[in-house]
C-alpha cells in the first residue's frame, strides 16, 4: 500500500493477503516500508518507537494476525500513542534514539 507506513505482502492458496488463510501457507512474504514517514535511517533511529512497532504489527499479520483496536495492541489499525509500542522495541531502542 504505497502511501501508507509499511504493509505486509503474502501469497496464499486463495490468493494474496488473504488472511483467512493458514498462515503456514504464505508464501513470498514480505515487510515494506514507506519512505515518506521514514526516508532515511536516521529517520528510522529518531522514530524508533513507532517505527519498530510497525514492524512488529507489519510481522503480526505474516503470521496471520487482523487488525485488532484494543487499546494498547500492538495489531491496531493507527498507532494514536504510545502504548501499543511492545516492550521488545522499548529494549532495542538504539542508542541514538535513547537520548530523545
Amino acid at each position: 500500500m504505497p502511501g501508507s507506513d509499511a504493509w505486509a505482502a503474502f501469497a496464499t492458496p486463495q490468493g494474496p493477503n488473504d488472511l483467512a488463510a493458514a498462515p503456514a501457507t504464505y508464501t513470498a512474504c514480505r515487510i515494506a516500508f514507506g519512505i515518506r514517514r521514514w526516508p532515511t535511517t536516521e529517520s528510522m533511529v529518531a522514530d524508533w518507537d513507532i517505527f519498530c512497532a510497525t514492524a512488529v504489527h507489519e510481522l503480526g499479520h505474516l503470521l496471520g494476525r487482523r487488525h485488532d483496536d484494543t487499546p494498547g495492541s500492538v495489531m491496531t489499525t493507527v498507532f494514536a500513542d504510545l502504548s501499543g509500542v511492545p516492550a521488545l522495541c522499548r529494549s532495542a531502542r538504539p542508542a541514538r534514539a535513547r537520548a530523545s
